[in-house]
């Protein structure tokens, strides 16, 4: 079963990169941007997640534009594949646990996928996926963008400058496991229904 969704996902991956203008899907040697079509799902998925409250008249928004954002910490990052998809089923686990009249403030998504990629990130480190993104030594000579290093809150932090302090990072990493319950196992078939679910929407 296991094995199953691994090759489900490197078939994916190999799908994507096809469709992606020849981006790959997966972090391997080097690390190559996830493709258009995953950035534009992560934008469409968080916009749907809850509804915004307005601006008081005469405030301006100080949140990033979302797409840019996306952009920024998953390239910075060095966001898999892998990472990515469970991110994704954490967003809809999270979007199920809301009330319904819920409503967010106008960084509520951009905090919801920080949150999510850092715990999906600390999830698969271990997991049968972890190929994807190796952690660092230290020792090795590679280049800067060759390095592959899990997230941690320190590291996202550090990415997040311009928008959160590492304060704040653990506040909404907390958060998001509240709202999750705790509830960070994916079964590598949810992973494959998944994919099959929103396999029109990722051009597979």
């Amino acid at each position: 079963m296991i094995t199953t969704a691994t090759n489900t996902l490197t078939v994916t991956a190999k799908k994507i990169k096809r469709e992606g203008n020849r981006q790959h899907f997966m972090v391997q040697e080097h690390y190559h941007p996830l493709p258009t079509v995953l950035t534009d799902f992560f934008a469409i998925k968080l916009h749907d997640f809850i509804r915004i409250r307005p601006l008081p008249s005469g405030r301006k928004r100080t949140a990033p534009e979302l797409i840019y954002f996306i952009l920024k910490i998953t390239t910075q990052a060095r966001i898999s594949c892998h990472i990515a998809i469970v991110a994704l089923i954490y967003i809809e686990r999270c979007k199920a646990a809301l009330p319904k009249n819920a409503i967010g403030d106008q960084d509520t998504i951009h905090r919801i996928f920080v949150a999510s990629l850092l715990v999906a990130s600390k999830y698969l480190h271990g997991t049968c996926w972890a190929h994807s993104q190796q952690p660092y030594d230290g020792q090795s000579q590679l280049a800067e963008d060759e390095i592959p290093v899990w997230l941690n809150n320190a590291r996202m932090a550090d990415i997040c400058s311009r928008f959160y302090t590492l304060k704040e990072i653990n506040q909404l990493e907390l958060s998001f496991l509240n709202l999750i319950q705790y509830e960070c196992f994916v079964h590598p078939m949810e992973v494959h229904d998944y994919l099959m679910k929103h396999r029109q929407d990722l051009l597979l």
